[in-house]
């Protein structure tokens, strides 16, 4: 990977791309751990934001039910 910081998109795709060609095999262990070690840390990179995206979602539930409280 290079320094620029892919999308969840980006990652996603990248990733893919990284399971199909391990699947078909045919590399050396040197070019199979250097997929594995990038696969991984796009995986990471993938659970940061749906973390991130679901604690956005819950303040934003949060939010609406204060919002719908003071209304009544």
């Amino acid at each position: 990977m290079n320094d620029k910081v892919p999308t969840y998109t980006e990652a996603m795709q990248r990733l893919e791309a990284i399971v199909t060609t391990l699947e078909r095999g045919g590399m050396g262990l040197d070019e199979t751990l250097k997929l594995y070690e990038e696969g991984a840390d796009l995986l990471r990179l993938c659970k940061t934001e749906l973390s991130t995206a679901e604690g956005r979602l819950n303040e934003l539930q949060l939010d609406e039910i204060e919002s719908e409280l003071q209304e009544d």
